[in-house]
């Protein structure tokens, strides 16, 4: 008997349905990674996302294959970035994930690097208490570096409401903002980048969806889809895109600077070894943007 069969219903992880299509279309990521990571997935209700992946599937039934990329590089930026500080500085990193949801990334990530990170601090809106009981039973050892904070990634208090969860602002950062830029107009961004300013120290990674006139015109009809079911399912009234080159001026104006920007065909080249749907630049419309901040 696994653990999941020691939980209650009423404690499983209840998703929105596009979080939970997110989820099922990882789930071969979660399969191969640390086992209480997939026990974790195990107690997330998924039932709510299936629908909505169907009808996803009738627009482009390899979708999956761009969040599976996405994750994989995101996970893999981040140890890289964890791995360097431990070299370079000698120092752990902290790494703040905003719009955490019910991702299990900070549980892989602090297995699989324990060492070397601090704390990681999850911020949502909601539905954080749960996922912090279900750490404590997971990693009862390791469960003090995962802190959860409820709260508006936006508010102007969010650093404070950090530091009393523990946030040290004047140790190295990792700062996460992975499915949320889509939802935020450039303002909010700004203020969210430029609360995190230190002199360079920090890192900050932005996942985002590019304009569709940088798509190849063949491609421009998936990600405008896709956008517009998950935007009818989420009741949001648009989604906001952004450049690479608006990107870097919102880190130039908040004192920080580019450090890369990954497109799609990358992600794919690093997680399979070789290009089989997104040969160039224009063939996809999710992109990471680093900067230092």
């Amino acid at each position: 008997m696994s653990k999941n069969d020691l939980i209650e219903p009423s404690e499983k992880l209840s998703l929105h349905p596009t979080a939970a299509m997110v989820i099922l279309w990882s789930l071969p990521l979660y399969a191969r990674g640390p086992a209480q990571a997939r026990e974790f997935v195990e107690m997330l209700d998924l039932s709510s996302g299936k629908d909505l992946l169907r009808r996803c599937d009738t627009i482009c039934d390899w979708y999956g294959e761009v969040i599976l990329n996405r994750k994989h590089f995101i996970k893999s930026l981040v140890e890289k970035l964890l791995a360097e500080s431990e070299v370079v500085v000698g120092k752990q990193m902290q790494l703040v994930i905003l719009a955490a949801g019910k991702s299990p990334l900070a549980l892989e990530l602090l297995l699989e690097n324990h060492a070397k990170i601090a704390k990681i601090f999850e911020v949502d809106l909601a539905g954080l208490e749960v996922k912090k009981r279900l750490y404590s039973r997971l990693v009862p050892d390791r469960a003090e570096k995962l802190r959860c904070l409820t709260a508006d990634i936006t508010s102007d208090d969010l650093l404070d409401r950090l530091a009393r969860v523990g946030f040290d602002p004047e140790a190295p950062a990792i700062v996460l903002m992975e499915g949320i830029s889509y939802y935020l107009p450039k303002k909010s961004l700004e203020g969210i980048v430029s609360k995190f300013r230190s002199g360079g120290r920090n890192h900050f990674i932005v996942e985002y969806l590019v304009p569709c006139s940088e798509v190849k015109m063949a491609r421009r009809k998936i990600p405008k889809g896709i956008f517009s079911m998950i935007r009818s399912e989420a009741g949001t009234d648009g989604t906001r895109c952004y450049t690479e080159g608006e990107l870097s001026s919102i880190f130039r104006k908040a004192g920080g600077r580019e450090i890369s920007c990954i497109e799609m065909s990358e992600m794919e080249l690093l997680r399979l070894g070789f290009n089989k749907r997104f040969g160039e630049r224009g063939d996809g419309w999710i992109e990471c943007f680093l900067g230092a901040i």
